[in-house]
């Protein structure tokens, strides 16, 4: 008879007690208590921490006299495709609470802006300019130097006729957007406030466009928003400063 196989049997080996000296290994990472406390403290900061927009503090004018705030533009300015109610300048003087003059007209190039400028935003001596140009010139192939070289000499003239200026940019072009960094030059030059690309979403989305270019009601509404999450604080500010 062939006695069957011994089995083997594997027992755990006796712990033995770490050498004298030496500390024993830890496994996986364990956090003390301040690394634990920075962790809370860099998580309430980052809820706390506001939406960044620009600093309106550095505006110049600040303290401009008045109440009109004139909006100063193009077809998207004017309107062109809306009713007047619906366009984004009315929208945001309703927003604001402020009254409004549009001086948008369709086709104009930032080299026509120049040219009425003394007639339809001056002789309103307003507290406020809000200023829109660009898509026509990027429409009829204006050199960019010129577009920026016109937007600098309106720009200039209204921050020296005493008023705030904020700029509104419209994102052009598929391959980059050429006019930014001019945009944002001119405006840190100036202490103008830039808000830039006011048609974002706007014209790739058939529902917020009134034909291939122009916003409809809700494109407006989708602009006039963020108008006034610049102005609102820019007028807030203003009004410290310029007091009772």
């Amino acid at each position: 008879m062939i006695s069957p196989p011994s089995r083997r049997v594997n027992r755990p080996a006796a712990s033995q007690p770490p050498p004298r000296g030496r500390k024993p290994e830890r496994t996986g990472w364990h956090p003390g208590p301040v690394v634990g406390l920075l962790l809370v403290a860099a998580a309430v900061a980052w809820w706390a921490w506001p939406s960044r927009g620009p600093d309106v503090r550095r505006a110049a004018n600040l303290a401009a006299p008045g109440d009109i705030v004139v909006f100063f533009g193009d077809s998207i300015t004017q309107g062109y495709g809306v009713r007047s109610e619906e366009s984004f300048p009315a929208l945001a003087g309703q927003g604001l609470g402020v009254p409004i003059v549009n001086a948008g007209v369709s086709g104009d190039t930032t080299s026509a802006g120049l040219a009425r400028m003394e007639r339809d935003v001056l002789p309103h001596r307003p507290r406020l300019a809000v200023v829109e140009f660009g898509g026509n010139d990027f429409l009829r192939r204006v050199p960019v130097e010129e577009t920026l070289q016109n937007l600098e000499a309106i720009v200039s003239t209204l921050i020296g006729g005493g008023m705030m200026v904020v700029i509104l940019e419209v994102e052009v072009g598929l391959g980059g957007d050429p006019y930014l960094v001019g945009y944002q030059a001119v405006a840190e030059r100036h202490r103008a406030i830039l808000v830039p690309d006011i048609m974002k979403g706007i014209l790739t989305s058939p529902d917020l466009k009134a034909d291939t270019i122009h916003p409809n009601a809700k494109g407006h509404r989708l602009i006039a928003d963020r108008v006034i999450r610049v102005l609102a604080p820019l007028l807030r500010e203003a009004n410290r400063r310029r007091g009772p």
